[in-house]
């Protein structure tokens, strides 16, 4: 009988997807079913072919196929519709996923209630055998009082699950963000521990 090990080792993605597995770091908007959004939209996005060696090839990439065009509450919430499909086809079971906090204002009229309900609803209709476990994201680039002002509709919900860190790690000094995580971890919050910059 294959393993899991085997199926890794062989590329057999079949095989792959037929094991239960947990994707504990998904960013929604870039993790999301090619062929569901096509079958919504009619948009096609290309596939990535090669490895991406920095962070500028990945927002190259996603400039180009992503940009602006899911820039609404309705295309916000058929990336996370898309998210749910995949995982489900790629036989995730527990699926950690989460809006970056300046999508609270953006997308979901500053109501963290819309926001966690956009995620639930999905799971619930796509793949409600799928464990959610939701995230709340940071922007490295973003300034700290700004986080910290977004992050109070945040604290206090047990809807979610982690806080993690997003973005180019070179944006600002990790120790700038020494209080929110002392603040996540005071609300029971699994905290992904972020990496120390080496500034030259």
């Amino acid at each position: 009988m294959m393993t899991f090990t085997d199926a890794l080792k062989s590329a057999d993605l079949s095989a792959i997807r037929s094991f239960p597995k947990a994707d504990l770091h998904n960013h929604f908007v870039l993790g999301g079913n090619r062929e569901y959004i096509f079958e919504k939209t009619g948009y096609e996005i290309d596939p990535i072919s090669k490895p991406l060696t920095s962070m500028n090839e990945m927002d190259a990439w996603s400039a180009k196929f992503i940009g602006n065009r899911f820039n609404s509450i309705e295309g916000r919430k058929l990336l996370i519709e898309a998210t749910f499909a995949q995982a489900k086809y790629d036989g995730v079971t527990i699926l950690e996923i989460g809006e970056d906090v300046w999508g609270l204002g953006e997308f979901f009229h500053n109501d963290i209630n819309e926001l966690i309900y956009a995620f639930q609803e999905a799971n619930d209709r796509i793949a409600p055998e799928i464990e959610l476990r939701l995230q709340i994201g940071l922007s490295r680039h973003c300034p700290i009082d700004y986080l910290e002002d977004q992050l109070k509709h945040f604290w206090g919900h047990k809807d979610f699950y982690s806080i993690d860190l997003y973005g180019d790690e070179l944006a600002q000094q990790v120790e700038n963000f020494i209080p929110i995580y002392e603040k996540a971890a005071e609300n029971g919050l699994v905290t992904r521990k972020p990496q120390k910059t080496v500034w030259f």
